[in-house]
């Protein structure tokens, strides 16, 4: 695979992942559903079947709803007033009833709620600042585990945080996980927004503030309260945040590079998802009205999908949280397996993983044919086009080595692309498949969670033409020129390299910090992943791993530029992000994790950055049995404002974490102190 040197590295299965089935009783659906094979049993709750490629792909403004200005916007600022509420959307056709989901809604566009609506387009150096009420009055849609750390008995289920996920903001507007605030005024330790912001906010309310002085990219933005994360997220708190600036729209009028939303700019939002049957009853004692076709999340550690060992504290509870959470279906743009119509002609696609935990590997193949199921299918013997890479999260690529042309791009939870696809050469009237193979987890893999017809390990065989299925994302189909953009001239030919921003490399002379990631249990005996530095916090016990309360080991002075290596002890590759900073891949270097005592024993040579990853990154790719090493600049954003210290750490607020999102809040996630 590309992106993170995967064939350069041979992965072994995790030892303590069991993926043998309870064996009990035969379920079948009949007729065009999914079958469970014989001698297996429900583990899981899985989606009813659902026909592929149906419905349109939502686009921003036809779809999904785009962010308006409201009145307090000045020459100099865009103001935004935009609400977090629960709400109901039909996301298939089939499925029985409407999906019950929490969101952002701008109450200044109005219209329809819709799923990842409230897309924010921003202009670099013009700031933004929004107030967020939040209306979430009941009950939370998904089962709460209230032995995690932030969600203990007593705690708000309806708490939320915003995070600009990938901004560079004043750590009040962080939105970091103590940064939450609840409908009734109810706040967390780190909640200083309205004091400095705005004063006067009602009790529902919270002011952020951003600087965009980010180039052009696509940020997004997303729950982050504490202990409730990766509810929240799951169930719909997420819309994007597209950046423009003067150096891109340069790029469209000298290279041609796709225009601007609404022409042949896509943004691609994936997702995967499990929609409640109506079969698991217990589900309804956790999650209070559950219908069929709710979003179904698993709430029960099963001992035959993770390892348990004997806790202090007993069992784990009901519900509890789980080590990942894969859906069975694929959402892009918020809806079941879309369609979108494409001319012969050059598309920029704007990627984002937002699964909570599955990682996306992404080809083009034709279908195996031009008519029902076959045209839902992909012929993995025939494959579509390449993917042009020019961006990531962290901005365009540099100049150095250029663009990357990649017949497949890899992707972590909270990793973006902007690709470009040209199907000037697709013959009208094709269909080609957006496919995953990535497994899941990654890069190990389990078959209980990679779901596609012919599957032979999975207990769910799906139908060809209709879900469950992981692999099969969106489907193309080219229509003749000017169908879809009014514009029947062909792209104009480009006649010289795309010319993309040299950015220099940060130097590299630097002495290291040294930082690892591990896995633990907790008090229940569950498995759990924590972040450490290279020295046991306690010499006694063997892991390097330290929770997010414990006191903070990464205090950096403003303005310090630093060297990371992140020792990888796991057995997952772990999507690292970063707050406040963006940073630089010097490369990856192959250890003895096994025994690993603080200091590393390297077995091989550095391995250089991908060709994607040149220039600035936010969220990078860790692997097992590998040290990551970045380099960034911690500088703090300039505000027309005085920016207290937080009262809980004394300084500026930040986190660094894991953004697989069960990792992150179960407890792979420590403090960041700039002062």
């Amino acid at each position: 695979m590309e992106g993170n040197n995967m064939k350069k590295i041979k992965f072994t299965r995790r030892d303590f992942l069991k993926t043998s089935l309870m064996t009990g009783a035969v379920l079948a659906t009949g007729g065009l559903g999914a079958l469970i094979k014989p001698g297996k049993a429900h583990a899981f709750s899985y989606s009813q079947p659902l026909k592929k490629f149906v419905w349109p792909l939502p686009l921003p403004g036809a779809g999904i709803q785009v962010a308006q200005k409201d009145a307090l916007s000045t020459a100099t600022l865009d103001h935004y007033s935009i609400s977090i509420k629960e709400f109901t959307q039909q996301l298939h056709p089939d499925l029985p009833n409407p999906t019950r989901l929490w969101g952002y809604y701008d109450t200044t566009a109005g219209g329809t709620q819709t799923h990842l609506g409230s897309i924010i387009i921003a202009k670099q150096n013009t700031p933004v600042q929004i107030t967020f009420t939040n209306e979430l009055l009941n009950a939370h849609p998904l089962p709460v585990d209230t032995s995690v750390p932030g969600a203990e008995t007593g705690q708000l289920v309806n708490r939320v945080a915003v995070h600009l996920h990938g901004g560079k903001v004043p750590w009040i507007s962080d939105g970091g996980p103590f940064d939450w605030w609840a409908p009734d005024g109810t706040t967390g330790p780190s909640f200083l927004n309205n004091q400095v912001l705005n004063p006067g906010a009602g009790l529902n309310q919270a002011e952020y503030y951003y600087p965009m002085n980010e180039s052009a990219r696509l940020l997004w933005y997303h729950d982050h309260a504490f202990g409730i994360t990766r509810l929240n997220a799951y169930a719909g708190i997420a819309s994007g945040c597209l950046v423009r600036d003067a150096f891109e729209q340069n790029l469209i009028n000298t290279f041609s590079i796709p225009g601007f939303i609404p022409g042949t700019e896509i943004p691609l939002v994936i997702q995967d998802k499990t929609f409640f049957d109506g079969t698991d009853t217990a589900y309804t004692n956790y999650v209070t009205g559950a219908l069929p076709g709710d979003l179904w999340y698993p709430y029960v550690y099963d001992p035959l999908r993770w390892m348990l060992m004997p806790g202090p504290s007993g069992p784990p509870p009901i519900p509890s949280c789980v080590p990942e959470a894969f859906g069975d279906t694929m959402l892009v743009n918020g809806v079941v397996y879309p369609y979108v119509e494409v001319e012969p002609r050059k598309y920029r696609f704007r990627v984002l993983d937002a699964c909570n935990a599955r990682f996306c590997n992404l080809k083009l193949y034709y279908a195996q044919g031009a008519t029902f199921p076959n045209s839902a299918e992909p012929n993995l013997k025939n494959p579509g086009p390449n993917f042009l890479q020019i961006g990531n999260e962290g901005g365009f690529l540099s100049s150095k080595p250029g663009p990357a042309l990649l017949p497949n791009v890899v992707m972590g939870p909270g990793e973006r692309a902007d690709l470009i696809v040209d199907f000037s050469k697709v013959p009208v009237g094709s269909y080609l498949i957006l496919y995953n193979d990535a497994p899941s987890p990654f890069p190990a893999g389990d078959p209980l969670y990679d779901f596609y017809p012919g599957s032979k390990k999975n207990p769910v065989i799906p139908t060809p033409g209709f879900g469950p299925n992981t692999r099969t994302l969106l489907q193309f189909r080219v229509v003749p020129l000017g169908q879809v953009t009014g514009d029947t001239a062909k792209d104009p030919k480009q006649t010289a390299p795309l010319k993309l921003p040299q950015i220099t490399p940060l130097a590299t002379t630097l002495p290291p910090r040294d930082l690892t990631l591990n896995e633990d249990f907790d008090q229940f005996g569950r498995l759990m992943q924590t972040l450490g530095t290279n020295v046991r916090p306690d010499p006694a016990k063997p892991t390097f791993g330290r929770a997010l309360l414990d006191l903070p080991t990464e205090t950096i002075t403003a303005g310090d530029t630093e060297i990371w290596r992140i020792f990888n002890l796991t057995a997952d590759t772990h999507p690292m992000h970063f707050h406040l900073i963006n940073v630089q891949v010097i490369g990856r270097q192959p250890f003895n994790a096994k025994h690993y005592n603080g200091t590393p024993s390297f077995t091989g040579a550095m391995l250089p950055p991908a060709p994607n990853e040149t220039g600035w990154k936010e969220t990078v790719r860790a692997n097992p049995g590998e040290c990551l090493m970045v380099i960034a600049k911690f500088d703090l954003p300039t505000v027309p404002f005085i920016v207290p210290p937080s009262p809980r750490t004394g300084g500026n607020e930040y986190v660094w974490h894991c953004h697989i999102l069960e990792h992150e809040e179960h407890d792979m996630m420590r403090p960041v102190v700039v002062s």
